[in-house]
């Protein structure tokens, strides 16, 4: 009984376990003897903390009742700037502490310009009124556009050692620094969600914006705090990748947008705004990852199957979310018609 009362109340939850462990099956029977390689995981450990982070990032602006397409243009372009202030002022001649500090301004700037971007998101749509999605994609637009023109659509390298070793390094010979960072930023957003006012306001604002206003909440300054905090976080997992490449540059990370929004869309986390749980968007992203690696394993498979495989995906959540009841899989009753009786 106590099962059937869980598997109601985290629906979301059931069916992603559902999901993963029929993933799991299904790569173990056509490629297990590669799936369960030591180095297959991995490589899997070194991938999903890229999105996984800015799928966090965005996670807030979804519960919030908004969207967020910009975050990957605004990483592009805040890493560029970060790191042409390395390359420009780390010598080889410097000691490490110098080099070290120059890192730390490096990195610090890409975080200031990624609340920027948040900041000038968040007044676009609480003070001018513009949809969010079309706030964000024309943000987006001017962002790959200033990256492209500050770099003729060259790759910014040469970034110290220091900052691509430090981010790359594998502790105990398993544990990625970039799997350390996204677990701290999960920790930090789950306590957020669920033991702050904070989190209880973004709820309530997603759930009903003008019933929030009128609880004395100041939902401008929550959306442009979140807006904020969504892409600060974003720039964090904008950092990781460029950490993995070794360089940054204007279109890296170009998939990542409809991929955090498929994970969102499949933990849950609807655009509709006030609903979704932190734990269903950690499932979400390991199933993504296990989709992403399976598809890879099959060697006369082009790897951009596994986009079709993700667009199917959304589009069926989606389906289903519309058709069915927001707090699950519930079917929607219809309201009962009484019939008058008859004078």
């Amino acid at each position: 009984m106590k099962l059937k009362e869980y598997a109601k109340k985290n629906q979301y939850t059931v069916m992603l376990l559902a999901l993963m462990a029929i993933l799991l099956l299904f790569f173990t029977v056509t490629k297990g003897s590669t799936l369960w390689m030591v180095s297959t995981w991995k490589s899997m450990m070194t991938q999903f903390p890229v999105y996984g982070v800015m799928t966090i990032g965005v996670m807030f602006c979804f519960i919030s009742g908004h969207i967020d397409m910009s975050f990957v243009a605004l990483g592009d372009f805040a890493c560029i700037i970060g790191m042409s202030y390395m390359v420009n002022h780390a010598t080889e001649s410097m000691g490490s502490g110098q080099i070290l500090g120059i890192v730390l301004v490096g990195v610090l700037i890409v975080l200031l310009i990624g609340a920027l971007g948040g900041l000038i998101n968040g007044l676009l749509i609480t003070k001018l009124n513009i949809p969010p999605v079309m706030a964000t994609i024309a943000m987006q637009l001017v962002w790959t556009g200033l990256s492209i023109a500050l770099t003729e659509g060259n790759t910014v390298t040469g970034i110290p050692t220091m900052f691509t070793s430090t981010l790359n390094k594998v502790y105990f010979g398993f544990l990625p620094m970039s799997v350390i960072i996204f677990a701290i930023v999960f920790i930090i957003a789950a306590f957020l969600l669920k033991y702050t006012t904070y989190g209880e306001k973004l709820y309530m604002i997603g759930t009903n914006k003008k019933a929030s206003h009128f609880s004395a909440i100041n939902t401008d300054r929550m959306i442009i705090g979140t807006f904020i905090l969504c892409d600060v976080i974003c720039c964090i997992g904008a950092l990781l990748m460029v950490a993995t490449m070794s360089s940054a540059k204007a279109d890296y990370g170009t998939s990542y947008v409809m991929r955090c929004i498929l994970i969102l869309v499949l933990a849950g986390v609807l655009p509709d705004g006030g609903m979704g749980k932190i734990l269903n968007v950690l499932l979400a992203i390991v199933s993504i990852q296990i989709i992403a690696t399976g598809v890879n394993m099959f060697s006369s498979l082009n790897t951009y199957y596994a986009n079709m495989i993700w667009g199917g995906l959304l589009i069926i959540v989606l389906i289903l979310s519309t058709k069915l009841g927001g707090n699950g899989f519930v079917r929607k009753k219809k309201p009962k018609i009484e019939k008058k009786a008859a004078a």
